[in-house]
């Protein structure tokens, strides 16, 4: 069992690739591919189309053969707006990367999950297309997984593997159905749920999380700060006995297993926080843990704003002005939808796409000029003035 201090590691993790890749992008951004059911069959036929025939519809069909989906003309329904929804989401990918020159991502499990048990075989095929388009442009590129598990010993190990492991630990077998570069978690249960330390009782349990991430080079993220509305119910609560919210107590611990277990290289850990962009932060969480990296959602259908979570970047050094991946998920993946400011007309996507993508660099570089962000010390990490333009 480890209980001593680690040495630092030395291995480059998924959050030094993750700012490198903000580096080379320009921005924060990180949209979602994430391609929701819409209610009714007449409307997601509206939004991504019809796909009756082809390669991606016949795995489809072959696939829901093999579910309890019986009924042939709803396993072909079924399988035409799922290849549909591949389709379209992969587009949007391509349209991301070679058109805007995004390299960071964050997908949401639960969208996926909604299509049922086949809507892993999607979410597997939409990660094997993230590194087709790697591999094409001989470039890294970031893909984060928002699952946000949180279980114990044994059961979160599956989770691990699942999504930011491979099958080598249990079958010998080196091949990973999901390789993202990170995940997320909640610590409700406490800090057994990272799995940084070897747990012997009745049963052995390996200190899987830490292995993940000083061994392999993935990255982990806690739950501290959401977006959602009813999260400072809870998250704001002071605890008496350590006087602090229950959102501080967190960002203090995780940088404690930061430190505790060598896992900071080049300034940054693979550990993070989710700090959401609807809530006002004044840059304590920051404070409380320094080298972490936030996911920030909200920057879509949640209405966050940039003022909300700008002092919350990194003020010094290598990283200054980044240590956060700004999630946008519906806005970017829908821009056409009226709803999104857009047109209304899905063959506007490329165009809208482009301008959207292009407002963010904007808006995110006017953010960045606030004068209590300039105040604090925090600089714009990029060079984008052309692509801005």
């Amino acid at each position: 069992m480890i209980t001593e201090q680690l040495a630092p590691m030395n291995r480059t993790h998924a959050h030094i690739e993750l700012a490198l890749a903000q580096k080379e992008q320009g921005t924060l951004l990180a949209p979602g591919p994430c391609p929701h059911l819409f209610d009714g069959l007449k409307q997601n036929r509206a939004v991504y189309g019809r796909v009756t025939k082809g390669e991606v519809f016949e795995y489809y069909e072959t696939l829901l053969g093999l579910t309890n989906l019986k009924h042939r003309t709803k396993r072909r329904i079924k399988a035409e707006v799922m290849a549909a929804a591949e389709i379209y989401t992969k587009r949007m990918l391509q349209l991301w990367v070679e058109e805007c020159g995004l390299r960071t991502f964050k997908d949401q499990d639960g969208v996926y999950q909604g299509y049922g048990p086949p809507g892993d075989f999607m979410m597997m095929r939409v990660v094997d297309y993230v590194r087709e388009l790697e591999k094409k442009h001989n470039t890294k590129i970031v893909y984060q997984h928002d699952c946000k598990r949180g279980d114990l010993g044994a059961t979160m190990i599956g989770y691990y593997n699942r999504f930011i492991g491979d099958l080598e630990q249990k079958l010998g077998i080196k091949h990973s159905y999901l390789p993202y570069d990170t995940m997320n978690i909640n610590v409700y249960m406490g800090v057994d749920v990272a799995l940084l330390k070897e747990v012997r009782k009745k049963n052995f349990i390996p200190a899987r999380g830490l292995e993940l991430m000083r061994d392999n080079g993935k990255g982990i993220v806690v739950l501290c700060k959401t977006s959602n509305d009813s999260g400072p119910h809870y998250q704001q609560q002071l605890l008496l006995e350590r006087k602090k919210t229950l959102e501080e107590c967190v960002a203090k611990d995780v940088n404690y297993w930061a430190k505790h277990y060598g896992l900071i290289h080049r300034g940054l850990s693979p550990l993070g926080l989710v700090i959401g962009s609807t809530h006002p932060a004044t840059g304590i969480i920051r404070a409380l843990f320094p080298t972490g990296t936030w996911w920030v959602p909200g920057f879509g259908n949640q209405g966050g704003k940039f003022e909300n979570i700008m002092l919350e970047l990194i003020r010094e050094g290598e990283w200054n002005g980044q240590g956060a991946t700004f999630t946008n998920e519906t806005g970017m993946m829908f821009v056409w939808m009226k709803q999104q400011g857009g047109t209304g007309r899905v063959r506007d996507t490329e165009r809208l796409t482009i301008e959207a993508v292009r407002n963010f660099r904007k808006a995110e570089f006017n953010a960045y000029q606030a004068p209590e962000v300039k105040a604090a010390g925090i600089i714009y990490p990029f060079n984008t003035i052309g692509r801005m333009i």
